[in-house]
């Protein structure tokens, strides 16, 4: 919220700014724990982002070397 000669504004602030003006309070070892939570995310986005490519992977190499037909359980 700003307020400019008495007057409220409510301003939109994306997720990004606000977590710059709220860690921009901290002291300067809150901050250092901030970046290394971030730090941690960002890996934990990679690693699953990892594992969904290569399970598409395995999928897509299954599909090549299997047609239809060649599923015995479908047999009577």
């Amino acid at each position: 919220m700003r307020v400019i000669t008495g007057l409220c504004y409510f301003t939109a602030m994306s997720t990004a700014e606000l977590i710059l003006e709220k860690t921009s309070k901290l002291p300067d070892d809150l901050q250092q724990e901030a970046l290394h939570f971030v730090d941690s995310l960002l890996a934990r986005q990679s690693e699953k982002t990892e594992r969904r490519n290569w399970s598409r992977f395995s999928a897509e190499q299954l599909a090549a070397q299997y047609a239809p037909e060649d599923a015995i359980y479908d047999q009577d």
